[in-house]
Order: structure tokens, then C-alpha cells, then sequence
């Protein structure tokens, strides 16, 4: 995986917050090799599906 494929996986997710330490995060884990790379793409847009199921969906059952 190159970085670039890794900033289109979470690219998605631009507006939520911390997207620029996420991307930072991609830069640092590109330093370690591919396999660091993978791992952190995939781990960073799961957390940042999470976030958003639980913001957009935590408000629908609260109201």
C-alpha cells in the first residue's frame, strides 16, 4: 500500500476531528514500512467509521 491509496481510505472522513493527526499518523507509519502502513490505514478508518456510526446514529436513538 503506498500512502497516497492510504489518504484516499480515510479521505471520507475530512471534516471529522482529528483528521489532520490521522494523516500525520499515515506519514509516520509510511517511514516504517509497508506493513506499518497497511496497519494504520485500516485502524485509523475503522476508528473514524466508528465515530461517525456512533455521531450519526447516537443522535437518532436519543431523540
Amino acid at each position: 500500500m503506498t500512502l497516497v491509496k492510504a489518504i484516499q481510505m480515510i479521505r471520507p472522513f475530512e471534516g471529522l476531528p482529528h483528521y489532520e493527526t490521522a494523516v500525520a499518523q499515515l506519514h509516520v507509519a509510511a517511514t516504517k514500512g509497508k506493513r506499518e502502513l497497511h496497519g494504520a490505514a485500516y485502524r485509523i478508518r475503522n476508528a473514524f467509521v466508528a465515530y461517525d456510526y456512533a455521531v450519526s446514529y447516537g443522535k437518532a436513538d436519543a431523540a
